[in-house]
């Protein structure tokens, strides 16, 4: 019983010297301090077409065991626009797999918000609603991340259900990786094309029907005019410039744009055919201020 005893004793007091041998190499041999990043300034400005690595330059970051570890900081993310500016988190790991942080405000200097164009009018024949692709005619570019066609949103309004001929609103929306949300309200027209009125009509023609300008900077809308489309058939001053003689001095401009105030306006085009209804086409334009360019929407 005695030997027993000093058995289980021994065992016992091993085991408390490997645990403390184990506590004593954890605390001496073992890292268990994070590296630490720094930089020089809190805010760093660069231009959309800067890569990656300039977002790296001044950061540099040091570890008590590994010493300078600066080629090992990488970018863990970058957040979406807040009061127009982006913050970026910085990472880096040592030997020991202990991890440094650090973040830092980012200002773009040359930043512009996505935009949606539009090279048809969004002008559809009731009877061809159901098969209608009304993103055929859209899209959209980013300068951070380029095509954002596929992107586009196309929301209707609930009047558009048990839609009939007319006039319906229509808010076309893309957004890219930093979280800025462009939104631009238009107008989709259903016709009959089956009415001997409609036939009739000669609208005016495009070449782009959203166009965007900055504050007090007006556009000339006579400028995005380039023909006549009657039955779907288009016919511009270029190609077509005979069978065209005198409508474009018999075209109608009337706008509504405030070039003071940032907003999407309209400029309304009308044309009168001898014998024919009033044809209407629109040219939305987007007034973009300083604000709109710098922030998420």
């Amino acid at each position: 019983m005695r030997r027993l005893r000093r058995i289980i004793c021994i065992i016992f007091v091993l085991a408390c010297a490997g645990c403390i041998g184990y506590v004593v190499k954890s605390k001496m041999v073992e890292d268990h301090t994070p590296p630490v990043i720094t930089c020089k300034e809190d805010t760093v400005s660069v231009s959309v077409e800067d890569e990656e690595s300039v977002l790296l330059e001044g950061v540099k970051a040091k570890d008590n065991r590994d010493g300078d570890i600066t080629k090992s900081i990488r970018i863990a993310s970058m957040s979406h626009f807040i009061n127009g500016k982006r913050t970026v988190t910085y990472v880096v790991f040592d030997k020991a797999n202990q991890v440094g942080t650090l973040e830092r405000t980012v200002e773009y200097t040359d930043y512009t918000s996505p935009k949606i164009h539009m090279t048809q009018p969004l002008r559809v024949a009731l009877t061809e609603l159901d098969e209608a692709d009304l993103s055929a005619s859209l899209t959209a570019e980013d300068c951070l991340d380029g095509d954002l066609t596929s992107q586009i949103r196309t929301i209707m309004d609930n009047s558009f259900y048990g839609v009939q001929t007319g006039t319906y609103p229509v808010t076309l929306q893309v957004s890219n990786s930093a979280g800025d949300v462009r939104t631009v309200p238009v107008e989709m027209t259903i016709v009959d094309s089956s009415d001997r009125q409609e036939r009739y009509k000669e609208y005016p023609l495009l070449s782009e029907y959203i166009v965007y300008t900055s504050v007090n900077q007006a556009i000339d809308p006579m400028a995005y005019l380039k023909g006549i489309e009657k039955n779907g058939t288009e016919y511009t001053y270029e190609n077509d410039g005979e069978m065209l003689a005198g409508t474009q001095e018999a075209i109608g401009v009337a706008s509504n744009v405030d070039y003071a105030t940032p907003g999407v306006y309209s400029v309304e085009y009308t044309y009168t055919a001898e014998g024919a209804p009033t044809a209407v086409t629109k040219l939305f334009v987007v007034v973009e201020g300083e604000q709109d360019e710098q922030d998420g929407e």
